[in-house]
């Protein structure tokens, strides 16, 4: 089984992502053999209402129910996000809930925020902090947003250690610069959807490799960052890493299964 954790679906301004609708996603999805997605509103990156994306992504959960796992995208900057967040976890009953501080204006010490992570801890619903969305490189020039800082990540995850968070979008650099901060803690994991190797950096499978006995299998979850990427080049590099079959159920799809519930 292959669950891809780091996916979405919905409208982004700056190019034409080929399947970003939900027919077109899941027809994606079927032809590279993944069985379930975790799917988050990309429409919901840049639009005012956050909802009008989360809407999208419930369509497409209520009509392919058993590929789509729906993430919500709440922004605790905008003003009556405690009515979206009732919305979609307890009339939706949307799996998780996937933050873009850098995009919506807030930081990871806000109010506002630290009132949305205890909301979700009270429903013991999971975390996704996306560190980016795409490449910093493939910005548009009037809208340069930085990654988060890795080591407010980790202060976030400490301030919550019973929330499960999972690292999102993190290269294995920026990962590395905290590697000794995270190894206390238990209550996240990360997905190797931006794992690329650079120059002097291990290459792409090497990366995997590094990462399982850096981190351990056990932390690492398979995501492809589809539609911003192809699923092929990241599915390869978990398939063709050596690494031990159990390593490698363990990041496709049973640290998932546990994770999401």
């Amino acid at each position: 089984m292959i669950i891809d954790t780091f996916t979405g679906i919905g409208t982004w301004p700056f190019r034409k992502l080929k399947y970003a609708s939900a027919d077109k996603f899941i027809e994606l999805m079927e032809r590279e053999g993944i069985d379930q997605a975790v799917v988050y509103p990309i429409t919901s990156i840049l639009a005012k209402d956050c909802m009008d994306g989360n809407l999208e992504v419930y369509d497409a959960y209520k009509k392919y129910q058993s590929m789509v796992v729906p993430f919500a995208v709440i922004n605790p900057a905008f003003e009556g996000w405690e009515h979206d967040f009732e919305t979609c976890f307890d009339k939706m009953k949307f799996k998780g809930l996937r933050l873009f501080p850098t995009y919506h204006g807030y930081g990871l010490t806000d109010k506002c925020l630290i009132a949305l992570i205890k909301a979700a801890e009270n429903k013991n619903i999971p975390v996704a902090l996306a560190v980016r969305v795409e490449d910093e490189r493939q910005h548009h020039w009037l809208m340069k947003v930085p990654p988060l800082d890795m080591g407010k990540v980790v202060d976030t995850i400490i301030k919550f250690p019973k929330v499960r968070f999972v690292i999102s979008g993190a290269s294995y650099s920026e990962l590395s610069s905290v590697r000794e901060r995270l190894a206390k803690l238990d209550n996240w994991h990360f997905d190797i959807g931006r794992m690329q190797g650079r120059h002097a950096s291990p290459g792409a499978v090497e990366v995997v490799v590094r990462a399982v006995e850096d981190f351990g299998a056990d932390k690492m979850l398979f995501g492809s960052n589809a539609p911003f990427q192809y699923v092929k080049s990241s599915l390869l590099k978990v398939l063709n890493a050596k690494i031990s079959e159990r390593d490698r159920e363990l990041i496709l799809s049973s640290n998932a299964i546990k994770l999401f519930k």
